[in-house]
């Protein structure tokens, strides 16, 4: 916050639940919110000196959009946010699941060192993951395009159902298709999708 401290007054509450908001947020005309529900109600109690409402995240499903349009409250997000660590992690769990890191890890915590006596796995499944399948639901976004990233540098080929993006093969080897053939690709099966009512 040292950046955002040298050009303005910062107040930081380290917990807030929805019914101090509107106090805390008194005189403020920038409030900064982390995945606190801010509902209409909550919104609607925000003073009139608010002006701008930012999610420190990527999403900002936890606002009340229509109540900060009725309030004149724009609403801003911080779409890079922590996008190279969410790709990390995506990635180390499928790794993690590639070579049973759990189950080692269970067995482990009970002192059970059998997988370690023949210096294999023994009974626990590996999967190589270059030349597996990795498939991403709407991953053509900044964290989905990173996963991806990593995913076809790890060998893997990659596909990505997406609504926005036209099917076929992007430049970076990453192949676009919709929803029911990723899940038949993946999976070997035909899917197809319940329409929304």
């Amino acid at each position: 916050f040292a950046s955002l401290e040298a050009v303005a007054d910062v107040v930081r509450y380290e917990v807030t639940s929805p019914e101090d908001v509107a106090a805390r947020c008194a005189g403020a005309q920038i409030v900064v919110n982390k995945e606190l529900p801010l509902d209409a109600a909550t919104i609607a109690g925000l003073p009139d000196s608010v002006a701008l409402l930012c999610e420190a995240g990527t999403g900002y499903n936890n606002i009340h959009l229509a109540t900060c349009l009725s309030k004149d409250i724009q609403v801003a997000n911080v779409p890079t946010y922590a996008t190279q660590a969410m790709a990390h992690m995506a990635i180390t769990l499928v790794m993690a699941l590639a070579c049973s890191l759990w189950r080692q890890g269970v067995a482990f915590g009970k002192g059970d060192r059998s997988v370690l006596e023949q210096s294999h796995l023994g009974a626990l499944p590996h999967v190589e993951l270059t030349g597996k399948t990795l498939g991403l639901v709407g991953g053509r976004g900044l964290i989905g395009r990173e996963v991806a990233k990593i995913g076809v540098a790890l060998g893997m080929r990659v596909v990505v159902a997406s609504s926005s993006a036209a099917p076929g093969e992007d430049d970076d080897g990453v192949v676009v298709m919709a929803l029911d053939d990723l899940f038949g690709r993946l999976c070997g099966t035909s899917h197809q999708s319940t329409p929304r009512r």
